[in-house]
């Protein structure tokens, strides 16, 4: 069964201004509606990592996630949370101090995320977000076998903690992305959950020519293909139309 992470920025820069939450209020009012429409975990981000974005300094994305999972765990002290981040300093206090239970990491990681994910035992995004230079397929693969033996070296549980993300939009002319899409079952052959995260993203509006208010229903097509290419989790910032398109595609997969 298809699960869904519910996007929760507490960011004043993410590329869709609809997400962009910034007091406590408007925060749990949105988590409160997300998780009423189905999501299963709160993504929350305090980084936002659109592209030629300036990168928020390791204070000022502690500074938010602070802010945001204090009040998060005041009123839902059990909703799973997942972080997204790719600083491992971060990722470990968020782990120990606000019981997080994913850590989501847009950049692939590296030795001393590897070692914050063994000491936690939380789950991990392994995200590939390398510039591809010819072969998305191959080359995608070839970074997750090699990531996920470095994972394995530094203690991780790869088998039960490690979700593979193909990173649509990091690293990817926009035809990179379809390639990958089209093809994205290929990742069946590690044996691992995957997420796919295309929600709002350029990949939709600049294939349409339009902004990221307006791709809502491009993303319920990606996110349909997705689901039949094989994905686990879906990644998205419109959890009711997330849920409804599960929702029909599991009754026409009970109904064959």
């Amino acid at each position: 069964m298809t699960k869904i992470m519910g996007i929760v920025n507490v960011t004043p820069d993410s590329f869709w201004s609809g997400s962009r939450l910034q007091d406590k209020e408007e925060l749990l009012q949105w988590v409160r509606r997300i998780l009423s429409q189905g999501a299963d975990v709160l993504d929350v981000g305090g980084c936002s990592t659109r592209p030629d974005s300036p990168q928020a300094t390791e204070q000022e994305e502690m500074s938010r996630l602070e802010w945001g999972l204090t009040a998060i765990r005041e009123e839902f002290r059990q909703v799973p949370v997942s972080v997204d981040t790719y600083r491992p300093r971060i990722a470990h206090r968020c782990v120990k101090e606000w019981n997080v239970s994913i850590i989501n990491d847009v950049y692939g990681g590296n030795s001393d995320m590897y070692d914050v994910v063994a000491e936690t035992g939380a789950q991990y995004v392994l995200t590939w977000a390398e510039k591809v230079v010819q072969d998305p397929v191959a080359e995608m693969n070839a970074f997750f076998r090699e990531r996920l033996r470095m994972m394995e070296q530094a203690g991780v549980d790869v088998v039960h903690k490690v979700i593979l993300d193909p990173g649509f939009g990091f690293g990817k002319k926009l035809e990179d992305n379809y390639t990958v899409l089209a093809h994205m079952d290929t990742l069946g052959e590690f044996g691992l959950p995957v997420l796919a995260g295309m929600s709002r993203k350029s990949m939709a509006y600049r294939l349409l020519g339009l902004t990221p208010a307006d791709v809502l229903p491009a993303t319920i097509v990606l996110d349909t293909v997705a689901v039949q290419k094989g994905a686990s989790w879906l990644r998205v910032h419109d959890v009711e139309e997330a849920a409804q398109t599960l929702k029909i595609l599991k009754a026409l997969e009970d109904n064959k």
